[in-house]
């Protein structure tokens, strides 16, 4: 099945309409391996073809649908127009007006060809599974499983603009339980890459997955206080989500950001910088265009301390009165939003050790839970465990506490060791928070 002919196909069919359209193709080929003490829970393979129309009338009223049936595109392609006729005009409708030579997928390093095939993922989860029990303490499993995709995806622009690119997704994912007589403790680990030779070693990531739970039994509470706060790097991720979500071109239009007014001021401390990188050589939300067809660049999006830009597709920045930055993505059904791409904080100048050397008394949080943080005021509430720090060494395992704050102050309060490492999408050397409120179970 070629895609680049279906897309043309549609547009064909909307021209005869009169009307103009965009089409987005995604041909997801998946396949996937469970499996829980050694016993294998769930094999699915699937192929999918999703096709995603914008209909555009008059330049200022769009409509958007999508489909999996390829044998009645011309109904589908009626129905879009037709509801494209019926809604309200919006003068933000913006489209690209010039395309532009691209970076391939090969160049990007998002392709690997290698054929994988449903023993291989078999071995590779069973591999971490087994490798976490090889830790006498481990005493149960909630499962590992393994993935491979490959998703090609074809955008035709109003413009003219024709891409399309290939992309290749492998995964790896343990959860193991530690411990005995009722004191129990979880621990997990993954990896994912774009290229199979990346993928973290699966006796690595059950072996990790075994040290998290391990390391955890026998935790304790601590008293509620003020204390620094070190984010593990897996931990800050989730901060580093935070912040792109708050600067999101959406988000700011809607006025539901705390950081709504604050572009090109200073809201880290000026050895800050935050990238956007859609061109991040194996990143897995690499991607040589975006989902309006602009051509992919880096985006310094903080520099020294300083909010540069928002992220922005065409019709946010029309809003704002700004140019796009290059991050729409478009839904299967081609409705299209800003979201970031490799989203990170870059390395800071000092190392994860002095790091924790320079904390008397704080906590090292490994894990978050809860949904507690507010984008609309910056408020943040999160129940946290990990480990606490005293006199610069990480003593003992804590747990039953919360880390709150505002997250304006803690972007203030910020400091990044020089441990950056890639794995997803956000990503972030180990952070720390000079005092976050910390609540424990055990009082004043």
């Amino acid at each position: 099945m070629d895609i680049l002919n279906i897309a043309a196909d549609i547009i064909k069919l909307v021209k005869k309409q009169n009307q103009s359209a965009e089409v987005s193709i995604y041909e997801i080929n998946k396949i996937s391996v469970s499996q829980r003490l050694s016993k294998v829970e769930q094999i699915s393979q699937s192929k999918n073809c999703t096709v995603g129309i914008r209909a555009i009338v008059d330049k200022t009223k769009a409509a958007y649908i999508s489909t999996n049936d390829l044998n009645n595109l011309s109904n589908t392609v009626s129905q879009v127009v037709e509801m494209a006729k019926n809604v309200p005009k919006d003068p933000y409708i913006n489209f690209a007006v010039d395309g532009g030579n691209y970076t391939s997928s090969t160049d990007l390093g998002i392709l690997d060809n290698s054929v994988v095939t449903i023993d291989n993922l078999k071995k590779i989860a069973e591999a971490a599974e087994n490798s976490a029990f090889l830790c006498k303490e481990v005493v149960n499993s909630e499962g590992a499983s393994a993935s491979y995709s490959l998703v090609n995806t074809v955008l035709f622009t109003v413009s003219g603009f024709i891409g399309s690119f290939s992309k290749s997704i492998f995964a790896n994912q343990v959860s193991v339980i530690a411990g005995g007589k009722g004191k129990m403790k979880v621990g997990y680990s993954y990896d994912v890459a774009c290229n199979f030779y990346d993928l973290k070693s699966p006796r690595l990531i059950g072996k990790e997955a075994a040290k998290r739970a391990i390391d955890q039994l026998n935790s304790r509470s601590i008293k509620t206080g003020k204390l620094p706060v070190i984010f593990e790097k897996r931990a800050a991720k989730e901060l580093v989500k935070s912040f792109a979500s708050a600067i999101n071109g959406s988000s700011i239009v809607s006025s539901s950001s705390f950081l709504r007014n604050s572009l090109n001021t200073q809201i880290f401390n000026n050895r800050i910088n935050i990238i956007d990188n859609p061109l991040l050589p194996k990143g897995i939300e690499s991607r040589p265009f975006d989902g309006e067809g602009i051509i992919s660049k880096k985006n310094i999006l903080v520099k020294n301390g300083v909010l540069q830009n928002w992220i922005l597709d065409l019709y946010s920045a029309k809003k704002l009165n700004l140019e796009t930055t290059g991050n729409a993505i478009r839904a299967n059904n081609a409705a299209i939003v800003p979201a970031a791409s490799n989203f990170y904080i870059e390395n800071g100048n000092i190392s994860f050790e002095e790091l924790i050397e320079e904390v008397k008394e704080g906590v090292y949080i490994t894990d978050l839970f809860g949904f507690g943080v507010n984008l609309i005021n910056g408020d943040y509430s999160q129940g946290a465990s990990g480990f606490f720090i005293e006199n610069g060494k990480i003593t003992y395992p804590i747990h039953e506490i919360t880390v709150a704050s505002n997250l304006e102050n803690m972007f203030n309060n910020l400091v990044v060791a020089n441990d950056l490492t890639f794995c997803g999408q956000f990503n972030s050397p180990t952070i720390k928070i000079n005092e976050m409120m910390i609540a424990g179970s055990l009082g004043n």
